[in-house]
């Protein structure tokens, strides 16, 4: 199987003054900086962005692709990072204001049930559609979808075939339970500067 990793990096973050949340430091390095490490070091096909605005994106060497339809949230970046898979099998999507995805998280997502329409995690708060691998055979669906202004992601996810990791399997390849923190605040992101201290020495 043929997996790409996909940053879907969203727009500006508006409680955090304008800034697009994937170049906010945590712990002295980009949160971009941070997903793009443990993207290339996971044996992944292809890495790229889906962007709006490729500049930032410029000087890390990544490709950037845009939303195909403007303002359809996290499913339009879903539906934007299996457009651009070429003869990928599937592809798996990172929300860009996640600094703290574990490497034993992502491996799973990579290497799980091939056959599967996803693969995603189901924690304590719900589904974690952004940190979820898709298969590029979803892609008549979701542009379907997206087409239509249908942009429940949750919903595309329960009406289809996807390998859940939940309960202890979750946690132990998430013992921290860091993975799907996300730094959408001020007080996250300080959150988050102390969690990287605290754990500094260890992988991102």
């Amino acid at each position: 199987m043929k997996v790409a990793g996909a940053i879907i990096a969203g727009g500006p973050a508006k409680r955090l003054g304008g800034v697009a949340k994937a170049f906010l430091k945590v712990g002295g390095r980009t949160i971009a900086e941070r997903q793009l490490d443990l993207l290339r070091t996971a044996a992944l096909v292809r890495v790229f962005v889906v962007a709006s605005d490729p500049g930032p994106w410029a000087a890390l060497g990544v490709d950037v692709t845009p939303d195909r339809v403007a303002g359809s949230g996290p499913l339009g970046g879903v539906h934007a990072a299996l457009t651009a898979a070429g003869d990928c099998d599937a592809v798996i999507c990172l929300a860009g204001d996640l600094p703290f995805v574990e490497p034993a998280l992502l491996a799973a997502l990579r290497d799980r049930a091939p056959g599967a329409d996803a693969v995603a995690p189901r924690s304590a708060r719900g589904i974690e559609p952004l940190c979820a691998r898709y298969a590029r055979s979803l892609l008549p669906v979701i542009d379907a979808r997206v087409r239509a202004g249908e942009l429940a992601i949750h919903e595309l996810l329960e009406r289809h075939g996807v390998d859940w990791i939940a309960d202890a399997e979750l946690a132990a390849l998430d013992p921290d339970g860091r993975s799907f923190f996300n730094v959408n605040t001020p007080e996250d992101l300080a959150r988050a500067d102390a969690m990287a201290a605290a754990s500094r020495g260890h992988a991102p």
